[in-house]
């Protein structure tokens, strides 16, 4: 009997102590799995993070510089090469047409300065008005056919002395009922009058860009030509005739060839834009494929190591 106890007591013993070890390691077994998914899931957020900063990378480095998210990042050399080509070329062509255009700009601008005068273009404004003149109608009303007053039409600016307070100066726009009082006051009409208000009041055009392009797109402001008495009619672009002579003809070829250079400048530049906006987009699609192209997952062996996990990146 006292056998039999001790044998059963053996036994209940060996199967308590069998079943703390059972939950024992049924404890460590589900530690080891919250860890693996802790370490799992860092991993992946980690590698999301990594996937997330490429991406940005890789559209901040082609806007600073096309080619480069594809050469350095994305392992498309010769695409890299391409983007990086054409940004070379663009900031080469943009010097260059810029340089044309600057160049062309300086000498209309001298050649101008040389023939073209205020008091010239006052002297004679008015000898166009003959009803007779074969020419008339160029400086006439389209609708009305009278022929348009000096200042009608677009204004050149000026300033000169005021003749009433010492070291005061006048401005003018040409296309004002004041520039038409000084014109009749000082009888700028008639030959000379013009040249001795301008040297006698210190007259100075003010010369800016609007200024160069009237002078030598405008009828009215042929007369300002120093070869005026040499007029010819010609057809612009838009199928209009103006008054041009010779000196006047060839400063407006010059001044084309300006516009033109700096046309073709504003094309290059766009097309520059354009690059970096491609590389950018291309950058980032690209990246993007390859991030949603990439899988994560781990693999263990409970022979080995239960704790140990192999992170496995597939690229399809």
């Amino acid at each position: 009997m006292f056998k039999m106890r001790k044998l059963i007591i053996l036994f209940l013993y060996a199967c308590v102590f069998s079943n703390t070890q059972y939950y024992d390691n049924l404890f460590s077994l589900s530690n080891a799995i919250n860890d693996l998914s802790y370490q799992d899931s860092t991993r992946i957020e980690t590698v999301s993070y990594i996937e997330k900063n490429n991406k940005v990378t890789a559209v901040l480095a082609s806007a600073i510089l096309p080619g480069s998210a594809q050469y350095f990042i994305n392992n498309q050399k010769t695409k890299g090469i391409i983007f990086a080509g054409i940004e070379i070329l663009g900031w080469a062509s943009y010097l260059y047409y810029t340089n044309q255009a600057e160049r062309f700009k300086l000498d209309y601008q001298d050649y101008a300065d040389q023939h073209w005068s205020f008091s010239n273009w006052c002297d004679h404004y008015y000898d166009y008005e003959n009803l007779d003149n074969p020419f008339r109608d160029l400086f006439s009303n389209e609708e009305s056919g009278e022929y348009s007053p000096i200042n009608s039409g677009h204004g050149l600016e000026f300033f000169y002395d005021d003749p009433n307070i010492e070291g005061s100066r006048i401005y003018i726009k040409t296309n004002t009922a004041s520039f038409e009082s000084v014109y009749n006051e000082y009888d700028l009409d008639i030959d000379g009058n013009a040249e001795d208000f301008a040297n006698q009041y210190n007259l100075s055009m003010l010369r800016t860009h609007d200024f160069y392009e009237e002078i030598v797109k405008y009828d009215q402001f042929f007369t300002g030509w120093d070869d005026q008495d040499q007029i010819e009619r010609s057809t612009n672009d838009w199928g209009q005739d103006n008054a041009t002579s010779p000196n006047k003809t060839y400063a407006k070829t010059i001044y084309d060839k300006s516009v033109k250079n700096y046309k073709i400048q504003d094309w290059v530049m766009i097309a520059i834009y354009a690059n970096h906006a491609i590389s950018m987009i291309d950058a980032l699609i690209v990246s993007s494929i390859l991030s949603d192209n990439m899988s994560l997952s781990y693999d263990y062996n409970p022979t080995i190591d239960f704790h140990q996990a192999e992170i496995i990146i597939k690229l399809n």
